[in-house]
């Protein structure tokens, strides 16, 4: 009788892009699929753990690559990526930082989380965004957001396909403008690719 093992891992293993990632990650699942059938299933168990987390950090090393190249005389941190984000009811976020001397940029990418949902309500309601004075939509080519400026500080929160939330925050900004140009190195057919595939 043959034994199935789920469509996701078995797919994943079949798409990576590097053939010796791919050749450890689906010698491990064979060796879970070996062990499930000599019934030995901690070792099958602890085989899938993990070739699941050499999968993940296949699909981590993917996603950083949403995250902009510093534009010209910024500097930028690593990325810094968090696939359980477990305060938040689960999803899938990465963060990175961007400094220019006393300017700081801040890039954050949420998807599939319970979070964007609450920021899509207050995006959606016209009595909460007027109840802030420093709050107001904004506007990206065709992502809706808001935008929400105080004590030398500015921060644009835009919804890409009602899953994924992108949100730059700046501090000590110069010219306000940077934020704009951050937006325009964004690939947000990408990002939505990617996030939601």
């Amino acid at each position: 009788m043959q034994t199935r093992f789920p469509q996701a891992v078995l797919l994943a293993a079949c798409l990576l892009p590097t053939a010796a990632f791919a050749d450890e990650i689906t010698d491990q699942i064979q060796s879970a699929v070996e062990a499930y059938e000599q019934k030995d299933y901690r070792s099958a168990v602890s085989d899938l753990n993990y070739a699941i987390a050499q999968i993940q950090e296949l699909i981590n090393t993917e996603s950083a690559r949403l995250l902009p190249e510093p534009l010209e005389g910024w500097t930028a941190s690593e990325v810094e990526s968090d696939s359980g984000m477990a305060m938040f009811g689960g999803g899938t976020s990465m963060t990175r930082t961007y400094q220019r001397e006393a300017e700081q940029l801040e890039i954050n990418i949420v998807a599939n989380s319970p979070w964007v949902a609450s920021v899509m309500q207050i995006m959606g309601n016209p009595m909460l965004m007027a109840g802030n004075p420093n709050l107001k939509p904004y506007r990206h080519g065709k992502y809706k957001g808001m935008k929400e400026t105080g004590d030398g500080s500015v921060e644009v929160s835009l919804l890409v396909a009602g899953q994924v939330l992108v949100k730059l925050t700046g501090t000590g900004l110069g010219d306000e403008a940077v934020v704009e140009q951050y937006l325009d190195a964004m690939d947000f057919g990408q990002i939505q690719t990617v996030l939601l595939q």
